[in-house]
């Protein structure tokens, strides 16, 4: 037999439950169709600007966020003119915590989707370093955006940090690509030269790179389809140094930023997706 009960529908209640998940607050008050509709016209302004070239108009994302914004604010104030005239009211069975829960997981699912899709589109993938190999640069445990595909070798540059497999012992590192294909390499205690040409290491902590060398001096021409890699940590991590060049089909992965800690990560996020590249 159907629940008749009557209850008081609380106007704060129905207005900020819009914050958990746009429309909440109507679902709260019965209004079931009007909850669903506030959360696709919340989210479909995101899923339309990953069909549009968003990184040739930085402006998109801040369109969505405002006709997102607006949408909630839209919803907060027709939930606070609906609460008196539905209350009191009899409860409807959808009414309970069970049915608040479902409409706000698929809220938090549809933001996923969402941040996968971006994902696909961008090309762009979270990882969090599990090495030491470049800490004063990025320390263990920092999270990074890197490229979903491997880099051809034309796209390799001086001073990219790559993600690849370790020639000794297999497992994922990450270090800095400091020789090209073709190029003459001599490292020493007096640093790093480039076809003969001292290169200028500003990115090193002199802290963490007090020996510099196994020992003697590595001098090396880089093959056709090879990097010469170096550590940012080379006290504590073995590189090209000990090991030689490295294959470039060993590579898996670029990295193109470096998130920073705190409560902007959110806007690091975004600022990343619209293509701004990793710098040290």
């Amino acid at each position: 037999m159907r629940d008749l009960s009557v209850k008081h529908r609380s106007e704060r209640r129905a207005v900020w439950a819009n914050c958990l998940a746009p429309g909440l607050g109507f679902y709260y008050l019965g209004l079931r169709k009007q909850a669903w509709c506030s959360l696709l016209l919340a989210a479909l302004p995101w899923f339309t600007i990953l069909l549009l070239p968003w990184r040739q108009y930085p402006w998109l994302p801040l369109l969505a966020l405002l006709l997102s914004l607006l949408v909630l604010f839209v919803s907060m104030w027709r939930a606070r003119i609906e609460t008196p005239q539905r209350s009191p009211m009899i409860m409807q069975p959808q009414q309970s915590w069970p049915y608040y829960l479902m409409f706000t997981l698929t809220s938090i699912c549809l933001i996923v989707v969402w941040l996968w899709l971006l994902s696909l589109k961008s090309g762009l993938i979270p990882y969090q370093v599990q090495v030491n190999s470049m800490a004063g640069t990025i320390n263990k445990h920092e999270w990074l955006l890197i490229t979903r595909q491997a880099p051809e070798t034309a796209t390799l540059q001086r001073g990219d940090v790559v993600v690849f497999t370790h020639p000794e012992h297999g497992g994922m590192d990450i270090q800095r690509i400091v020789g090209l294909p073709g190029e003459r390499l001599t490292v020493h205690g007096g640093g790093l030269f480039v076809d003969g040409r001292w290169q200028s290491e500003l990115y090193l902590d002199d802290l963490l790179n007090q020996r510099k060398l196994p020992e003697g001096v590595v001098e090396t021409t880089v093959p056709q389809e090879a990097v010469f890699l170096l550590a940012d940590n080379r006290d504590a991590s073995r590189d090209s140094r000990y090991w030689g060049a490295l294959a470039v089909t060993n590579i898996h992965s670029k990295i193109a930023y470096r998130l920073k800690h705190g409560p902007h990560v959110g806007l690091e996020l975004l600022r990343a997706y619209l293509g701004h590249s990793f710098t040290q």
